[in-house]
């Protein structure tokens, strides 16, 4: 099991849930969000990151809170990203801000921060990626209510299984969790516990048998 978690997005709901679980086993963990408020886990260091500052970020200037940020995702043996806003809109009605939403946050921010992960995992010989996918993005699926980001989270998988393929030998292990509805359920839907999710993506993390895979946590029906 890795000693150093990343948990990008970590302060809230799956995030905070997984913070919790990692903890438990004894794990160093280090999590980031925009708001304190609430967090009471103990042994969990909290980093007041925004996306928007890693998107943003110049060279020219990094302030304390990313360095530390930088710092921690250099030497942690497991990155997790439990971030991405969720967009819903038929593509008639999704605007440029919205593309550029799903686009950056859902798609880029991720592989930005796996990308970064990997050199430091790649001296190490050794590291545990987790992403978070979106509901049946598994494969190529038509969307009609939410298409952009659906398309952002299938990019995902493809990145999950291109660090698979890649990095394997390397003794570096890429899974996603793909849940089904935790809040905003749509009517005739059923909900899946943030609990069950984490605990998923801990199966994923501690077992390095699991290479690649797209786990789909609770049903949905379309």
């Amino acid at each position: 099991m890795a000693e150093k978690a990343l948990i990008f997005g970590g302060t809230s709901g799956i995030g905070k849930e997984l913070a919790l679980l990692l903890a438990q086993r004894g794990m160093s963990v280090t999590v980031t969000g925009t708001a304190r408020c609430g967090f009471d886990i103990p042994n969990v260091r909290v980093l007041s990151v925004a996306a928007e500052q890693l998107l943003a970020s110049d060279s020219s200037y990094m302030p304390d809170s990313l360095n530390d940020f930088y710092g921690e995702l250099d030497e942690c043996s497991a990155l997790c990203v439990s971030y991405g806003p969720f967009v819903s809109k038929p593509l008639h009605q999704t605007s440029l801000a919205e593309w550029k939403t799903v686009a950056l946050y859902d798609y880029a921010l991720p592989g930005l921060l796996v990308s970064r992960a990997l050199k430091g995992m790649l001296k190490r010989s050794y590291g545990r990626i987790l992403l978070f996918g979106g509901t049946r993005t598994d494969t190529i699926r038509p969307c009609k209510t939410n298409a952009a980001y659906t398309g952002a989270k299938t990019g995902l998988s493809v990145l999950v299984k291109s660090v698979s393929a890649s990095y394997g030998e390397h003794n570096i292990t890429c899974n996603a969790v793909l849940p089904g509805f935790v809040t905003s359920v749509p009517e005739g839907q059923q909900s899946v516990s943030a609990r069950s999710v984490a605990e998923t993506a801990v199966s994923l993390l501690t077992n390095p048998h699991l290479n690649g895979n797209l786990v789909t946590v609770g049903n949905v029906n379309f």
